[in-house]
Parts: structure tokens; C-alpha cells; sequence
């Protein structure tokens, strides 16, 4: 098994299925599958399979850990279609981000032996600090504040804010238009956007993307935003929400590393120009995020870029 779980999740995705028409969708045709049967379109492992393996790689406290144990320790998501995506019953865990930390494995250790280990965002600093796990590849936007308590490598991604609200919303169109409203959101990085961006904007605070959806889909939120990374799979599962083309803010995605080991950040940094490189960066892309945008990958973005990288 490629990826060993330390907790084993529930079937979240199991009981999301598309109702009624989708949205732009002609009378009579099929509704949209349902949320596992788009997750299992998702595989990356031939992209992670022909990945790279670093050569002469200079010795490092974490890398010789990494190392010794003979695999790589990660925090990651279990629920975000198309980024880390856990199938509870075989244990495949299918995604962009999933596929991030594989490939940084496997270039580690020459194979892609990636273990993804419990932890939630609100505890990532911690694991790392105390190294319960090795890197945190997590939809994981780089700050200023959380890069004085971890190193990230990357960015990898730059992903933004975007807005989901019922598909009947013709009213709302763009972040100006969230003025006043409420809007379902997590706490941090997704609330701090949103209130930069719409100071009058009232956030109501949910834990994970399915209770924001759930409340626009309730009335008791009129939209929803997080970093678009999160929505993309949501709303592939639903017909009664859509995604705006409009976007605001940027959310650039980092490795989250341990603060002791500045020699490994160049490692994973080197990883990370590798595969963007030869490639790979933009065929993991194809192969997962891109099963449900179905738009060209876009480009990856330069490394070191962004404060806090």
C-alpha cells in the first residue's frame, strides 16, 4: 500500500451525490456523479511513479531522519477532492497535495513510502515543532506570522479566495458584493481575507468546507468562501451551489517544515524546482485538480516569491 494511514477516516464523500439539474445543465441530461465517483477519477500514481529521485543530496538532521525510518511522515487533508482525498476502505489517499508528498518521498528515499499521520490545521505548528511529523503538505498558505513558527518550502501553488453561493444567486458576483451579508468561512487565513477584502463582510466560523457549504444550502449563510483549492471539490459534488469565476486575495501554498533544520528547506526547495522542471509538477496537476477544473494547469509559481517563504 502506497499510503499508510495512521487514523483511519470516515467516509465522508460516501453520502455526497448530486440532485436535480446541475447548473448551465440542459433539461433531461444526466446530473453530475456523485462526490466518490468524481474522486475516483482522481489518480496520480503513474505521475508519482516516474517522479524524480534526488541525487547527492546533502545531509540533513530531518533528511537523515527521514531516512532512517525509511519513510516520510506527513499532516495532510483526508476530504478535499482533488488535493487530498482518503478512501477509508482501501486506503489510497488521491490528490494534487497528496501527490506533493509522495513525490517529495520518493525523491527522499527513491521510493514514495508517504505516511499520512492525524493532525488538523490548527495543530500543524505543533507537530512540527515537536516533530510528531516530518512536513505538513495541507492546502497550507505561507504567512509572515506562521513562518516564525515553521519553515515552508514553496510556494507550490498560488491558489486565491473564491465564493460560493445557491446557483439561484443572480445578485452576487464578485467580493464587493459580500458587503454587509453574512459568509460561511473557517477561522484564520480564510477569515483574514475575507475581512481584508470586505471589511463589512459578517463571517459566520465552521470548521471544515462541508459545514460552509451546508450552511449557504440552509439560508443560514448567503455564501461561502475559502481558498479555492477547497471549493473546487465541493461544488463539483453539488447542483444546488456554484463556484464565481470571480476570485480575490491570494493564498499561496507552502510545505509546511520543522523551524530547526534550515538545510532541509533547501531540499525540499530544490524537490520542488525539480518537478516543476521535468514536469512532473504540471502532469500531477493534469491528473488530479485537473479532472475537476478541466482548464489548462496553470504555471507553477517561482520559488521564495512570497513573504514568509
Amino acid at each position: 500500500m502506497r499510503i499508510r494511514t495512521a487514523v483511519v477516516a470516515t467516509a465522508l464523500l460516501a453520502t455526497l451525490s448530486a440532485c436535480g439539474s446541475a447548473p448551465n445543465q440542459a433539461p433531461g441530461a444526466a446530473p453530475k456523479p456523485a462526490g466518490a465517483e468524481i474522486a475516483g477519477q482522481i489518480d496520480q500514481t503513474s505521475v508519482v511513479d516516474a517522479g524524480p529521485v534526488g541525487q547527492n543530496l546533502p545531509g540533513t538532521p530531518m533528511l537523515d531522519k527521514i531516512r532512517q525510518k525509511g519513510e516520510l511522515s506527513f499532516a495532510g487533508s483526508r476530504n478535499t477532492i482533488g488535493f487530498s482525498q482518503l478512501d477509508p476502505a482501501s486506503g489510497k489517499l488521491s490528490g494534487f497535495d497528496a501527490g506533493i508528498a509522495q513525490l517529495l518521498a520518493k525523491y527522499l528515499l527513491g521510493k514514495p513510502n508517504a505516511k499520512l499521520q492525524s493532525g488538523g490545521s490548527d495543530t500543524r505548528e505543533a507537530l512540527l515543532g515537536n516533530h510528531t511529523i516530518d512536513i505538513a503538505v495541507q492546502t497550507y498558505t505561507i504567512t509572515e506570522d506562521r513562518a516564525k513558527l515553521v519553515n515552508f518550502a514553496g510556494p507550490y501553488y498560488l491558489a486565491a479566495s473564491g465564493i460560493v453561493v445557491k446557483t439561484s444567486d443572480t445578485t452576487t458576483k464578485q467580493a464587493s458584493d459580500l458587503a454587509g451579508k453574512k459568509v460561511a468561512t473557517e477561522s484564520g487565513a480564510a477569515k483574514d481575507a475575507l475581512l481584508k477584502a470586505v471589511p463589512t463582510a459578517q463571517p459566520v466560523l465552521f470548521d471544515t468546507a462541508a459545514q460552509c457549504v451546508a450552511a449557504v444550502e440552509q439560508g443560514r449563510a448567503e455564501a461561502m468562501t475559502l481558498n479555492n483549492a477547497s471549493l473546487y471539490g465541493v461544488v463539483a459534488t453539488k447542483s444546488d451551489v456554484k463556484l464565481l469565476d470571480s476570485t480575490f486575495g491570494s493564498n499561496p501554498f507552502g510545505i509546511g517544515l520543522p523551524k530547526d533544520d534550515p538545510a532541509f528547506k533547501e531540499v525540499v526547495n530544490g524537490f520542488l524546482k525539480a518537478i516543476e522542471a521535468d514536469g512532473t509538477w504540471t502532469k500531477l496537476w493534469q491528473a488530479t485538480v485537473g479532472k475537476l477544473v478541466k482548464t489548462p494547469a496553470p504555471q507553477p509559481p517561482q520559488i521564495g516569491s512570497v513573504p514568509g517563504s
